[in-house]
């Protein structure tokens, strides 16, 4: 990692120690002293304000706080670049990315940043436990919650990456290159060089890091708002289907989905926090943000915002609340737009609006000018699809069980659309819905391309930018020039 990266790590861990520990000031942090790492462990107020500030590191604007989402959506097909500005994702849209580009650097700086802060708290929070020396200051159910916590990002992390600077783990069973497993606290510039660990390796830490965390998570945390915006048991489950459906281990997505999904509809979790579907989608993205349906979110408010030209509505919606950035792509016959499958009846069309400029924008975070939409990491509605993927997939065969899970997503917002057992002549069908149901639920959520990687599709064109084939190299994102400057022992893409 860079010494630019080190620098805005160290600083980063600083700047946890700003940060006020209860959950109001968490989502609007206040300053109020600074304080030397000797000290940060000498109460349990210091130690939860760096959990917080870690917290505020993965919503950084550049990483959770909007841009990751938004990268991962305007590579595919379902948007339309207005203002070819390069600060906002003109050179992703066009998939015309070097080692340079502002977004491949600093979205990886970010990233990593975030990892280091969290090494750096794991760390020197085992070092001092291990000696004794939180005796009195945390319980061991305290320790054990922060260790998860701290796992758990540090995994999300890997996976972020993993999704736009290495090949998909369903090329070559993870055998291509993927990152630096950076895993212990790095405070100078001594260990910068570190080799990439293989793509299936990264997994398998990804992996471990969540399977470690689980039994030490918290089951409850006791508030709608905490349990939104912080780990827990159940969502170190819901991000395990994520991350095993990306390998194609459909029995272990089944495994983990089989402890919050109940057996039968209405699905729910029976244990721990009580996810379940919403009545109506337009819920989930309104104040307060905290429904049962978001698993896990990156909160703001209107003094703690993602950063000029990060926020998700900044990008997707018209003036005045947006910027005019991207519309939907209504010209290419393939868009989801278009799709015949997107009834015009459909609850989740409501979140297209015309504008006077005679374009389509998308409102599903209709906040601005200054925004206050809570960014969303993964859905109880994502779990449900996952689960049933996962059935048919695994299984190779249609299932009732199957069809009811993706029902009771799609017929949340088309009820007029649910399917029946006989509607699907063979599995490809039934994937084919559900990549579908996908596309259309997850629109603008980050989701699109990642589902076109793990599936090893074609990033579709649009208007005048080409389709790219796996096969070529602009499927990925390269790695960041400045990385592979310092950083002997990195290789590029």
């Amino acid at each position: 990692m860079i010494m630019k990266n080190i620098l805005k790590s160290l600083t980063g861990f600083i700047l946890l120690l700003l940060i006020t520990s209860c959950s109001k000031e968490y989502l609007d942090p206040v300053p109020k002293t600074s304080l030397s790492e000797l000290s940060v462990f000498d109460n349990s107020d210091r130690i939860l304000a760096q959990v917080n500030g870690i917290y505020d590191m993965m919503k950084d604007g550049q990483y959770l706080g909007g841009r990751y989402f938004i990268y991962n959506d305007i590579r595919a097909e379902n948007f339309k670049n207005l203002l070819n500005n390069g600060v906002t994702g003109k050179s992703t849209f066009e998939h015309t990315l070097i080692g340079s580009t502002n977004e491949v650097q600093n979205l990886w700086g970010a990233v990593y940043a975030a990892v280091n802060a969290i090494n750096i708290f794991h760390d020197g929070l085992k070092e001092r436990w291990d000696a004794g020396q939180l005796e009195g200051i945390i319980s061991q159910a305290e320790y054990n919650q922060y260790v998860s916590e701290a796992l758990s990002l540090r995994a999300l992390c890997y996976f972020h990456l993993l999704q736009l600077y290495a090949k998909p783990y369903n090329m070559d069973n993870g055998a291509n290159p993927g990152l630096p497993l950076r895993l212990t606290a790095q405070k100078s510039s001594a260990d910068n060089d570190l080799a990439r660990s293989t793509v299936a390796e990264v997994y398998t830490q990804i992996l471990k890091d969540l399977n470690d965390a689980e039994p030490l998570a918290i089951i409850d945390h006791g508030s709608a708002e905490l349990n939104t915006t912080r780990i827990h048991r159940n969502t170190i489950i819901a991000l395990k289907t994520r991350v095993l459906l990306h390998m194609s281990n459909w029995s272990g997505v089944i495994t983990e989905a089989q402890k919050i999904v109940s057996a039968s509809a209405p699905f729910r979790a029976t244990t721990g926090v009580h996810f379940e579907l919403q009545a109506s989608i337009a819920d989930v993205f309104a104040s307060p943000y905290t429904t049962t349906e978001s698993i896990f979110s990156m909160p703001f408010t209107s003094t703690d915002q993602p950063g000029t030209q990060n926020g998700l509505g900044a990008y997707y919606n018209p003036n005045p609340t947006g910027n005019n950035d991207y519309s939907v792509n209504k010209d290419d016959a393939w868009s989801v737009y278009n799709n015949t499958g997107f009834n015009a009846s459909d609850a989740r069309r409501l979140m297209f609006i015309d504008n006077v400029d005679g374009e389509t924008y998308f409102a599903k975070f209709p906040t601005g000018p200054n925004p206050t939409d809570w960014a969303p990491v993964i859905r109880y509605s994502e779990v449900l699809l996952n689960y049933a993927e996962a059935i048919v997939r695994g299984g190779n065969a249609v299932t009732q069980q199957a069809v009811d899970l993706l029902n009771a997503v799609r017929g949340r917002s088309f009820p007029a659309g649910i399917y029946a057992l006989a509607n699907f002549a063979n599995v490809q069908a039934f994937i084919d819905a559900i990549l579908l149901e996908r596309n259309i639920e997850f629109m603008g959520e980050g989701i699109r391309n990642m589902d076109i990687m793990r599936t090893l599709s074609i990033i579709p064109g649009k208007f005048t930018v080409s389709a790219i084939l796996p096969s070529q190299p602009e499927y990925i994102w390269p790695i960041p020039t400045s990385e592979l400057n310092a950083n002997k022992l990195m290789t590029g893409n």
